[in-house]
């Protein structure tokens, strides 16, 4: 009995000895671990990571932007037509009226009484040159008599068409249908001859006023599409007149634009507007970021052949939205560099990712 209870001893003193001796080899004889491989050994052996474009012909269109105001495209000032007073006003700015509907009128006063002079005298030449025909048939006065009475009841009627002309313009009507957009006098006022009263406008038609600038306004012209932004989206406009001078405190030239009446804005709101001045239907069309400036002077872009990128000088075209036509360096089918190009120089080997 005891000699096998020193046997068991045994096997188990041996199968410690195992244990120390594996856990020893594992400490000391582990393989030490390798660093990661660095970035720029990873450049090195695979490239600059890069995303590519792959150039193909497709339809390009270029839009200027340009930014205005809009106001009513028919807006009616009144003026008065002689000095006189005010004798009352009806309306207020926001008023809508139709159109011969009375505004103001100026005290008729003097005027009426002016009126009734004339038509006395027009009267009394009329009743003149009557008695002198009367008299001519008669044998009792001269053809030259007759006549200078006929020339005097002429110039009596004219006289009392314009007072009554006059007379009728003491009253101010609205000559359209629309919106009292300002109103410059009160109960009393003296006002002068043109002396802008009212202004009225219809505000379902509105027009946008653009600033243009003298490098700009040679590009556009009647005919060509025009948007303008709202609160639902961009709307189509019409170019109304692109104004030949410039204004004179600003160095801007006009453009103006017609909204459809349904666009949602209102006179004196700030606008956006595009102009289309290109349509092409198959240009060469990279994302800008492919291309990268050298010097200030170049404009390059890198063309990936067999790993390598290889520059190219392009000449390009129009900007929008994020893209750039390119009028020579680049083919279609070609495969160009796009996130990365800031990173390039000729003949870099290159990494190619997913977009």
């Amino acid at each position: 009995m005891a000699m096998k209870n020193r046997s068991y001893r045994w096997l188990w003193g041996v199968l410690l000895l195992a244990i120390l001796a594996f856990g020893a080899w594992r400490i000391f004889m582990k393989p030490a671990p390798q660093a990661p491989a660095s970035v720029a050994a990873i450049r090195s052996r695979e490239g600059i990571p890069v995303t590519v474009h792959t150039v193909a012909l497709t339809r390009w269109e270029h839009w200027i932007t340009f930014f205005g105001r809009t106001q009513a495209s028919s807006e009616v000032r009144l003026a008065a037509e002689r000095q006189e007073y005010v004798e009352s006003v009806l309306v207020e700015v926001g008023d809508a009226v139709s159109r011969g509907q009375v505004l103001a009128s100026l005290d008729t006063r003097i005027a009426r009484e002016k009126l009734y002079a004339q038509e006395s005298l027009t009267a009394e030449m009329e009743n003149r040159y009557r008695r002198l025909q009367s008299l001519q048939a008669a044998g009792g006065a001269s053809s030259q008599e007759v006549e200078s009475a006929l020339t005097a009841v002429k110039n009596a009627r004219a006289g009392l068409n314009d007072l009554r002309t006059a007379f009728s313009r003491m009253t101010i009507t609205s000559p359209v249908d629309g919106v009292v957009t300002g109103r410059f006098v009160e109960k009393g006022n003296l006002v002068s001859p043109g002396q802008v009263i009212f202004t009225v406008a219809n505000l379902d038609l509105l027009d946008a006023v653009l600033d243009v600038s003298p490098q700009d306004i040679l590009k556009v012209t009647r005919g060509m599409p025009a948007r303008v932004r709202t609160s639902n989206g961009l709307v189509d406009a019409d170019i109304r007149r692109v104004d030949p001078v410039a204004d004179a405190s600003t160095g801007l030239f006009s453009l103006v634009l017609a909204l459809p009446p349904d666009s949602g804005l209102i006179p004196g709101q700030t606008v956006e507007a595009i102009v289309q001045d290109e349509d092409i239907a198959d240009a060469v069309i990279v994302p800008y970021e492919a291309l990268k400036q050298i010097g200030g002077e170049r404009t390059v872009i890198y063309v990936v052949s067999e790993g390598l990128a290889v520059e190219r000088d392009v000449i390009t075209g129009g900007t929008f939205d994020g893209k750039v036509r390119i009028l020579s360096g680049v083919d279609p089918g070609e495969k160009i560099v796009v996130k990365g190009s800031d990173r390039m120089f000729p003949n870099a080997r290159v990494w190619i990712q997913e977009n």
